[in-house]
């Protein structure tokens, strides 16, 4: 009987075991914060610097350098991304959709995530002075049951380390929401033919996040960017209508 007495203890002790794990796990799948992107109006304008002798008079726009490499995913920065809710059920092109997007951690390990709508406020005191920041694209994938384009639109958030609160470190099962407004564009890559047999029905998001550097001076602005190695895991997405998907002249 002592011996029949011991297994039960252990048996009850594994019993707390693992309602004490599943608890835990219920517990760290949670918000950990949320954007509204359309109760926000984002600051974007980046101050030039004064003009130096020299310098030319014209202005030359703005030059970027996008390095998108990754030769394999990081399989300890995981995150899941899903298309939450739409505020419709149809569309025509050229509308502008209201989303929900969450990006969740389901990784093992942290996941730093830019966090901001306001690219202003990273640029240093001195506007002539390079600065360094993160941003996590957030883009709308319109299709049918066999294709997807990210003619959907999308919106843009940014962080650095050196301003608080502009990233947000997900654990493990959190998540970030994001709402925002798309723009649905016609799909000039996909064939006539193709959209007849298979419309416009389907919606999903993609997320990227970069590493990027800008510079400024009083006539341009140059932007070296780099994407960030992670994997990322695609959530359901919604089912739609989209009307007005006639080919360009």
């Amino acid at each position: 009987m002592a011996g029949a007495k011991v297994w039960n203890h252990r048996v009850w002790w594994l019993d707390i075991l693992v309602v004490a794990i599943t608890g835990c796990m219920s517990c760290t799948a949670q918000e950990a914060a949320s954007v509204d992107l359309t109760q926000i109006t984002a600051r974007m304008e980046l101050r030039r610097p004064a003009a130096r002798a020299g310098d030319p008079t014209q202005h030359h726009g703005s030059i970027e350098h996008h390095r998108a490499d990754c030769d394999a995913d990081n399989q300890s920065l995981v995150a899941q991304t899903t298309l939450v809710a739409l505020d419709r059920k149809e569309y025509e092109v050229g509308e502008e959709p209201k989303f929900e997007v969450r990006i969740t951690n389901v990784g093992s390990s942290s996941l730093p995530i830019p966090s901001s709508p306001h690219m202003a406020d990273l640029q240093p005191a001195n506007a002539g002075e390079k600065f360094a920041y993160s941003k996590l694209t957030i883009e709308l994938y319109i299709g049918g049951k066999t294709w997807s384009s990210n003619t959907g639109g999308g919106v843009t958030l940014y962080g650095a380390e050196t301003h608080q609160g502009t990233i947000l470190t997900l654990q493990p099962g959190e998540w970030l929401e994001v709402i925002g407004k798309g723009h649905i564009r016609y799909p000039e890559n996909t064939s006539p033919i193709l959209l007849t047999r298979d419309p416009m029905t389907q919606v999903h998001a993609e997320i990227e996040i970069d590493k990027a550097e800008t510079l400024l001076t009083s006539t341009a602005v140059a932007t070296v960017s780099k994407q960030i190695c992670w994997t990322q895991k695609q959530g359901t997405g919604l089912e739609v209508k989209i009307t007005g998907a006639k080919a360009p002249p």
